[in-house]
């Protein structure tokens, strides 16, 4: 006698907005969260049990039957899975599609956290190998020289472009050997040891302590500290309270470039497991930073956006740093926000989520001011740490020569010249923005987007920062062959070649996303620039964030204008943060810093209230603005958008969408209208905008219209997506 069937409901990694239903081969039992191999069409995936004991929604005859339920160690957490239904919904994004960006690549791959991994690692002979004595085969060399520090994955050695034979040879020198490393048995992390460093709190940390300990409620904190002020010892301190009870933190930061320097940070604090979860880690590594977090293994879990889907046995604490950054809003794909979440899942797991930053976003000072979130406020440096001082220099009556005023190079002489650090910002990679024809006019501009070419001169190449072309041998016009071709304006390559040669007794080090490509490089840049020597230093944003540079006294900042005549009304928002986080790398140490700001609009009202008033008063100014205009946090937006080879196909698609969808009563459909960057990639975008005063309204139509544009067949032509409380309008 066999039993009735039993159903379940599997996700699966497809754009379909739905799970889908399938039997459960005989004596077995489902676990919500298993992952399972399932046919789906003409292919095996891998798939996540989100329901059992279904009633299935076709007849059974025509429901397949799971091929494997894979071991437990993959198994989704049910709060990660409770937080994944959550997300797709509020998102509008399949659920398949949701449960795959929760899952590191091995575990959608099938695989285990638990399988074995193979090192190459140096034996004793390999160890006595002069690396010198091996001029003859250069190969052989780097391989000893890259094994040397520590043994390496297989991955690891075909990112260094490492070759099999290399490596046969090597091991048959009996140079190396393969190993095999299996994980441990789960067991709890221990705390084993805390180190204050000599630090000792402000009577405002304190204060800010106490009134966390004491809380009736569990409303999310914004800790809304002026740079330099004392966040981070906040968040450790609160960590600390965590860990001594066996529970665990998780710790978001917006960029890759801020783990090395916060990892290191908080080792010296505590003695205790830590794993780091961001995408320049190897899918092993990955999968098992996951498996240990899940397992209680790890006290301490600090990443990227993704990482706030890291499961936690024990959760004690969430905490976001810099949360008003937009690199925590996913900009394609799934679009969710690591920031939002995070709070969400705080509430789900009943712990206490900290949101941190010098320049919160307008949505969290609202939520404040709404009472959704308990704000804390450090308004002050510990003793002896000055605020620096801003200056505005005026470039409507300054002569600027290779962006620089001959006001501000003295200043930067002066600071050198103490013995002191400069940094200088400028957010634009590469030499120069621009490539101009001087007889005709001709500028270089991307033929695939809507944006000009930006000139690289270490490579000689016009490179696209939006879709990432390359032109090569830049020499002559492309419209009249002139060879009288100039490349104008600035970026942080020209800037670097311009003090190098202004200061030569210097050195000028440049922290950007090209000088940083490879694994260790902006370690080795921050180790350099940590010594304290005079130098300066030259970056765009990744200088910016929550770096700690003791002998820095002066930050000059660049052409900042771009953001005052921005049609993103984000823009001013955005451009005020930037200049306080990065002011804010000014006089950390007992020298006082100073900030100067090279701007045509000196005079602006919104600039000069930052600069006199702080960002207190200019964030009011701003929310005063967006609710006078019935912009969001006032209102609720949701954009759909279109792209495709044809302009038309996507605007007539959009148009399509918003004749046939039934408005209600104060929900308005804008558009279509252009992206702000048109087109990207050789794709022609366009952007249907829901606003509404309410969530829900702008929910509900959202809803109406994707049900309408999954049944028009011109769907076909383009591809559309779904951005809920988009960050910016491109």
């Amino acid at each position: 006698m066999t039993s009735n069937p039993s159903y379940v409901a599997v996700a699966v990694a497809t754009p379909l907005r739905r799970d889908f239903h399938y039997r459960l081969p005989n004596g077995t039992k489902a676990r919500r969260g298993a992952r399972v191999k399932v046919q789906f069409g003409n292919r095996k995936l891998i798939g996540l049990i989100t329901k059992t004991d279904v009633v299935p929604d076709i007849a059974s005859s025509r429901i397949r039957e799971i091929i494997e339920i894979l071991p437990p160690e993959g198994d989704l957490p049910g709060p990660i899975l409770k937080l994944c239904t959550w997300a797709s919904d509020y998102y509008q994004h399949p659920i398949g599609e949701v449960i795959s960006t929760a899952q590191p690549s091995l575990l959608r791959k099938g695989e285990s956290p638990l399988d074995p991994v193979e090192f190459l690692t140096l034996t004793e002979t390999g160890r006595a190998v002069d690396p010198e004595s091996l001029k003859r085969a250069p190969a052989q060399r780097r391989l000893l020289e890259f094994l040397s520090s520590e043994p390496r994955t297989r991955q690891a050695l075909g990112k260094k472009e490492i070759t099999a034979q290399t490596i046969r040879t090597v091991i048959e020198k009996q140079w190396a050997t393969w190993q095999k490393e299996t994980q441990p048995e789960a067991s709890p992390f221990v705390l084993k040891g805390v180190d204050y460093q000599g630090i000792t709190l402000t009577t405002e940390q304190e204060t800010i302590l106490d009134t966390i300990d004491n809380r009736s409620d569990n409303l999310p904190v914004l800790l809304y500290g002026v740079t330099g002020s004392g966040k981070t010892e906040i968040y450790l301190r609160m960590i600390e309270k965590a860990l001594s009870k066996g529970k665990q933190a998780l710790v978001l930061v917006p960029e890759i470039g801020l783990t090395p320097q916060t990892i290191n940070r908080f080792r010296q604090r505590f003695n205790t497991e830590i794993s780091v979860m961001h995408s320049g880690l190897s899918d092993r590594e990955r999968a098992t930073s996951w498996w240990r977090a899940r397992e209680g293994m790890t006290g301490i879990v600090l990443g990227t956006r993704s990482a706030v889907f890291t499961p936690l046995k024990h959760p004690g604490v969430f905490i976001v740093d810099e949360e008003h950054d937009s690199s925590y809003k996913q900009q394609d794909g799934f679009r969710y926000s690591a920031r939002d979440l995070a709070v969400l899942r705080g509430q789900f797991e009943q712990a206490p989520v900290v949101l941190g930053s010098a320049t919160p976003s307008l949505e969290s000072l609202h939520n404040a001011e709404a009472s959704k979130y308990q704000l804390l406020e450090l308004k002050q440096r510990p003793p002896g740490v000055k605020t620096e001082t801003y200056e505005l220099l005026d470039t409507r009556h300054l002569e600027i020569r290779d962006g620089f005023t001959r006001g501000l190079k003295s200043r930067i002489e002066t600071s050198l010249s103490r013995g002191e650090q400069v940094l200088v910002f400028i957010n634009r990679r590469g030499f120069a923005p621009v490539m101009m024809c001087n007889d005709c006019g001709w500028i270089a501009h991307c033929r695939r987007c809507d944006a000009r070419l930006t000139y690289h001169l270490n490579t000689n190449t016009l490179v696209c920062h939006h879709c990432g072309s390359l032109s090569h041998n830049i020499i002559s016009c492309q419209s009249c062959n002139s060879q009288n071709v100039t490349a104008i304006g600035v970026g942080t390559q020209r800037v670097e070649q311009t003090l190098g040669n202004l200061f030569p007794d210097y050195p000028v080090y440049r922290v950007d996303r090209d000088s940083t490509r490879k694994k260790g490089s902006l370690e080795d840049l921050l180790d350099q620039i940590g010594r304290g020597e005079p130098a300066i230093l030259v970056g765009t944003q990744l200088l910016a964030k929550g770096h700690h540079f003791p002998n820095v006294t002066l930050v000059a900042i660049l052409d900042v204008d771009s953001g005052f005549y921005s049609a993103d009304f984000r823009a001013v928002e955005k451009l005020g943060q930037m200049l306080l986080q990065v002011g804010g790398r000014a006089g950390r140490a007992d020298k006082p810093g100073t900030v100067l700001i090279q701007t045509a609009f000196a005079t602006h009202p919104l600039l000069k209230q930052l600069v006199t008033s702080g960002y207190a008063d200019f964030a009011r100014g701003l929310l005063s603005e967006r609710e006078e205009a019935g912009l969001p946090p006032y209102t609720f937006q949701a954009i759909i958008r279109a792209e495709a080879t044809q302009s038309s196909a996507a605007r007539e698609f959009l148009a399509l969408l918003e004749k046939k969808t039934r408005t209600r009563d104060s929900v308005e459909l804008l558009g279509p209208i252009p992206a702000i960057m048109e087109k990207r990639a050789g794709r022609f975008r366009q952007m249907l905008i829901i606003a509404a005063p309410r969530r829900a309204l702008v929910h509900q139509t959202l809803a109406d219209l994707i049900t309408l544009a999954e049944s028009l067949p011109e769907a076909s032509r383009v591809r559309w997506s779904v951005d809920v409380d988009p960050a910016d309008l491109f």
